[in-house]
């Protein structure tokens, strides 16, 4: 058997470091931000033991741009290097020296681990120069030259500004926007704004207070809504925060969103942003939401996040897994309070947080046993009630196994006759108008011992129907009208007593059939598959008696009218109808 050592192709191996190890053309600033944001870090830890006067006032970042040369400038007034640190740390890719710091002083506020961030330069530049000169007093500057192969130059010289480090990169042409303020100031703004260091951009400082760091106590609703707007510019204000402090077992802070719910929001996914010590890393958190709090907004920031190299997408791990079931618990806690201390409030929001909440009932038992209690039924009269209340309302109507049921519609607009019709009787008609309602329902119907029915689902007729017989049709009558009415409907026909005021039709749909549809989201009902007639209205004896068949083409659009079939078309004809048999013509 035979061992070997391993060989690494550097000119092979530095395209691909600028080309394929970032996911945006935009990261290579970020990485040398970074290593600014260290070398002053750096400088911090080690001036008491250095004996040196430095303060955090004292340090900063500094971006400057050139347009007619096309270059792009980031100095900084940290710790610097020596000659042999250049040899060591910018000639060997993957030797970090903020890693070597960091495991030797202890020192947790480094952003580099890896030593690949400085080779990002050669995605956006063409020649990159280094200039730099160590805090040590006895070290002279030096100036190191690469172009992105495996050959360099270095020499020593001097910096005017003394210590610290200046990195100015030769744009290619494909580049050359970042040698313009506006797409400058507009990265560091992303990435650099929370930094600890100030970051200047062509003198003016780009630092923002980071919110989530602050404690919950010492904060107002106006703060969070300024922080909100701060990262989110034009957006309506949230309905609902959530501040985020946890110690273990990971260390992670933040404030999490709740938008205001509205169509677009579909589309408008990923808005969480992720940060370690202050550093902008990536708005792809699908790993570490639930599932059900994907359209959550905020900032998250924790250095136990598990990155890969090139810090722009999550490694999963328990540690991601552990910081999702923590989410999922506090947004349960903050809804839990606002539902117990402020129920007016409550109401308010929940049109926009009920989908989030609805759908993590469904989709997490952990979330549901927490929150269930607390999720409103609105109904259609503009109560809404927590869902203990519904249902100890609901529980004096029951099917014959003995079961609760609750009558909902799902499109106010086009069964709010029908439903009427139904409060009219006394019974809680809900609204469940959004698109995780369907499941929602489902999982009621599993774990509550309830059944709910939409009101022109098949079964919904019988719970009309009248208790009396009064003026109802004799059986050859019923049967005279069923015959005429299934010729001109070729629908199933049936008569049934609702009242002598009662509607003079419904129809009704199959009820499998309908909560498929619901599901699909169709945006459209199954065809109506049963016809019940109202045995005691009036306007069958005016058939009976005229043998006018427009009257039974009067009851059927009405029936569609209830049930949101009629369209507007049709209208005409039915006001017209209308107005011709009232008036004898």
């Amino acid at each position: 058997m035979r061992t070997g050592t391993l060989g690494v192709n550097l000119s092979g191996l530095l395209p691909i470091i600028r080309k394929y190890l970032y996911t945006h053309s935009d990261v290579f600033l970020r990485e040398l931000i970074a290593n600014g944001v260290d070398a002053c870090q750096k400088l911090l830890a080690i001036a008491p033991s250095e004996g040196l006067e430095v303060s955090l006032q004292d340090l900063k970042v500094e971006i400057l741009v050139y347009p007619a040369k096309r270059q792009l400038v980031i100095r900084d007034n940290g710790i610097g290097m020596t000659e042999d640190e250049v040899e060591q740390f910018l000639t060997v890719i993957a030797a970090s020296s903020a890693r070597e710091f960091a495991e030797k002083y202890k020192e947790t506020d480094i952003i580099g681990l890896f030593g690949m961030g400085f080779y990002s330069a050669f995605m956006a530049a063409e020649r990159v120069e280094v200039l730099t000169q160590s805090y040590r007093s006895d070290a002279p500057a030096v100036r190191w030259i690469g172009d992105g192969s495996e050959k360099y130059e270095i020499e020593l010289t001097q910096r005017p500004e003394g210590r610290g480090t200046t990195i100015t990169l030769h744009l290619t042409k494909e580049y050359d926007e970042y040698a313009q303020i506006w797409r400058v100031r507009q990265v560091a703004e992303k990435y650099a704004r929370f930094l600890s260091i100030p970051i200047y951009v062509e003198g003016g400082a780009i630092n923002q207070k980071p919110l989530w760091r602050e404690h919950a106590t010492s904060l107002s609703p106006e703060d969070y809504k300024k922080f909100y707007q701060l990262i989110y510019p034009g957006r309506p204000d949230p309905v609902f925060y959530v501040h985020l402090n946890m110690d273990y077992p990971v260390h992670l802070q933040g404030i999490l969103y709740f938008p205001p719910l509205r169509p677009e929001m579909m589309i408008e996914k990923n808005g969480l942003f992720l940060y370690v010590r202050g550093m902008f890393i990536t708005d792809q958190l699908s790993e570490i939401l639930p599932p059900y709090f994907e359209l959550l907004q905020g900032v998250i920031e924790s250095s136990d996040i598990p990155l890969n190299v090139s810090r722009s997408q999550l490694q999963v791990d328990p540690t991601v897994r552990k910081i999702s079931q923590y989410i999922s618990r506090k947004v349960a806690d903050k809804i839990k309070e606002l539902a117990e201390t402020d129920r007016p409030q409550y109401e308010k929001v929940w049109d926009s947080i009920g989908p989030f909440v609805k759908y993590g009932i469904v989709r997490d038992e952990d979330f549901a046993k927490r929150v269930k209690d607390f999720a409103l039924v609105r109904t259609i009269d503009g109560s809404a009630f927590m869902f203990p209340e519904y249902k100890a309302k609901a529980s004096t109507v029951k099917d014959q196994k003995g079961s609760s049921v609750g009558f909902y519609v799902n499109d106010l607009k086009k069964q709010g006759a029908l439903a009427q019709l139904f409060r009219e009787k006394g019974y809680l008609v809900a609204l469940a108008d959004t698109v995780i309602d369907p499941y929602w329902l489902s999982y009621l119907e599993v774990h509550e011992n309830m059944r709910f029915i939409r009101v022109d689902a098949e079964e919904a007729a019988r719970w009309l129907e009248a208790t009396d017989s009064e003026n109802a049709l004799s059986d050859s009558e019923k049967q005279a009208v069923k015959e005429a009415i299934e010729r001109l409907t070729h629908l199933r026909v049936e008569p049934q007593a609702l009242g002598p005021k009662g509607p003079a039709a419904l129809l009704l749909r199959e009820e499998s059939q309908r909560r498929l549809y619901e599901v699909a989201l169709s945006g459209e009902s199954p065809a109506p598959s049963r016809f019940v007639f109202n045995t005691q209205h009036p306007i069958y004896r005016r058939y009976l008696l005229s043998q006018d068949i427009r009257w039974l083409e009067h009851a059927i659009d009405w029936a569609r009218l209830l049930s949101g079939d009629l369209r507007e078309a049709e209208l005409q004809s039915f006001l017209e109808r209308d107005w011709a048999l009232l008036s004898g013509a």
